[in-house]
């Protein structure tokens, strides 16, 4: 189990991170890390990988520190858009870039990855910098796959890609993850798209976890009421138009909840990932 324990961290005066405190218990879980652009998905992402080192808390994996544990740290593969900065065979050839990964995990299978960029249209022949943007994000979410770590970190696998290429991504991902269950963690902005294919969720805002259950318990949760005011549960937002009201709830509703609803004229019907995250964000 991958724990993060009082997680914070600092740049200067400027907090990205504060008291992160959470259990990724789900060893086959699908974890979507949500969140405004600057909220701090990457940096946590790094720090889980140790790209990060200068932090206040802990993080455990089966019970060991994970700071500067290079041998448990094969556990875990980190794929993202600034890694290439961090590693200099990234200026080489995708065949050399393969073959170091097969160096530095047992676990790597090049024919898959090799295979793969075929089906992508992208040769091992060609250097790694002088890629597009969309295809660098191919290399390395292939990296990521093929890596076959029990923690495959994805940070925002889908950058640059096309609709096309970002279905054919999640299929594959998906497809690989039925072979081979592990731990995935991925951020991503496209949450309308990547919904379907998580098991749980993280949500940040304001430095801080708001939200991190499975995405069966949110989506029970998640509510447009109409036409009628709820008391006592957790309201999002509310607004009015005219004489109609709508109320966003995050929180559970019962049967006679419900029945009263209905019975004074109003309505309820689920939100989903994207509607919550959106009001989550602006209220």
């Amino acid at each position: 189990m991958l724990k993060l324990k009082n997680i914070t961290k600092k740049y200067g005066s400027h907090v990205v991170l504060n008291d992160i405190t959470i259990n990724f218990d789900n060893p086959e879980g699908v974890y979507g890390i949500l969140g405004r652009n600057g909220v701090g998905k990457t940096t946590l992402m790094k720090i889980i990988f140790n790209m990060i080192t200068r932090y206040q808390g802990q993080i455990e994996l089966n019970g060991e520190i994970t700071k500067n544990n290079d041998k448990l740290l094969k556990n875990m593969v980190y794929s993202g858009g600034e890694v290439n900065k961090y590693n200099s065979f990234y200026q080489g050839k995708i065949k050399d870039l393969l073959k170091e990964y097969r160096m530095m995990y047992d676990s790597f299978d090049q024919d898959y990855a090799e295979s793969m960029l075929e089906r992508y249209g992208i040769s091992t022949k060609q250097k790694f910098s002088k890629l597009s943007t969309g295809n660098k994000t191919l290399v390395q979410n292939t990296i990521g796959l093929a890596t076959r770590a029990p923690i495959t970190i994805l940070d925002e696998p889908t950058n640059g890609l096309d609709s096309v290429n970002r279905q054919t991504f999640f299929q594959f991902m998906m497809e690989d993850y039925a072979d081979h269950p592990r731990l995935f963690m991925l951020s991503t902005h496209l949450i309308q798209e990547v919904e379907n294919y998580l098991t749980d969720v993280v949500i940040l805002k304001d430095s801080a976890i708001l939200i991190a259950d499975t995405l069966e318990r949110i989506q029970l949760k998640s509510h447009l009421v109409s036409n009628y005011q709820l008391e006592n549960k957790v309201v999002i937002s509310e607004t009015t138009f005219g004489s109609r009201t709508e109320q966003i709830i995050y929180d559970d509703l019962s049967d006679d909840d419900i029945n009263t609803i209905k019975a004074n004229g109003g309505e309820v019907k689920p939100i989903n990932l994207q509607q919550l995250f959106n009001e989550l964000m602006q209220n």
